[in-house]
């Protein structure tokens, strides 16, 4: 019976040793899966949605004005760090007339026509949420990713 009361005792001192003054856990819970890991190492410099480029060779972000129809583009690398210019992207957004495509303009693009920012705006930009995908070429190699638009209902702006 003593040694049943010795690992009740050290049980509820581990168990309080781990938990909060609210009674709740101090470390964070693993991710569930890659893509949560993925998120939880990289945050968007510009506040934006961030997406992969294969395996980590580089990642789009996109700020997405859904109420004006615009977006901005944002060519980094794959661990955010630095930009990288690419030639124009094309993006192809589903409406209600079916898919629209345009190309987006060059921020302060360089004498080749380069840039590693692009903004760009069309009427199926409003649509909450919206639907599409992006094409364009980084470093020689052609990549093509859905526009992963969530719903900003409810997000206060």
């Amino acid at each position: 019976m003593r040694s049943l009361r010795w690992v009740a005792a050290a049980l509820a001192a581990t168990l309080a040793a781990c938990s909060d003054d609210k009674g709740g856990a101090t470390s964070k819970p693993p991710p569930t899966s890659p893509a949560d890991a993925h998120a939880d190492e990289h945050k968007a410099p510009h506040g934006g949605e961030l997406l992969e480029l294969g395996e980590h060779e580089a990642h789009l972000e996109i700020v997405h004005d859904h109420k004006g129809g615009n977006m901005t583009v944002y060519v980094l690398d794959g661990e955010l760090k630095s930009p990288i210019s690419v030639a124009p992207p094309t993006v192809t957004i589903r409406t209600k007339d079916g898919n629209q495509e345009f190309t987006l303009t060059a921020v302060n693009p360089k004498p080749d026509g380069t840039a590693d920012t692009w903004k760009g705006s069309h009427p199926g930009l409003v649509a909450d949420p919206w639907d599409g995908r992006i094409r364009l070429t980084v470093r020689g190699k052609a990549f093509q990713s859905p526009l992963e638009g969530e719903s900003h209902e409810g997000h206060g702006h």
